[in-house]
């Protein structure tokens, strides 16, 4: 299960050209001094999450309005079940 820790419901900057949302996904393992989102990355459990069912809920309402979703952190690829939950956005478009 994916530790969704933040939703951004509109971005017109992250996906160039497209309206998107951001899933930001808690810790990572870099200490980059330039982080933006280091209190993702230093201390996840302090920021309250979102359920991935909460998630899904919500890009179910916007299907035809967003056309990508951004998934940030942290470090996404830390998460465990991160491809799944890629999969499950995946099958929700609308071909």
């Amino acid at each position: 299960m994916t530790k969704i820790k933040g939703l951004q419901k509109l971005t017109l900057l992250d996906f160039p050209q497209r309206v998107a949302c951001t899933v930001f996904t808690g810790g990572c393992n870099f200490r980059c001094p330039f982080c933006h989102n280091a209190s993702l990355v230093l201390d996840p459990d302090r920021a309250e999450g979102i359920s991935e069912e909460e998630l899904f809920a919500f890009l179910e309402k916007r299907k035809g309005l967003l056309d990508g979703v951004c998934i940030t952190g942290g470090e996404p690829l830390l998460q465990k079940g991160i491809a799944d939950t890629v999969r499950h956005i995946k099958s929700m478009a609308t071909l």
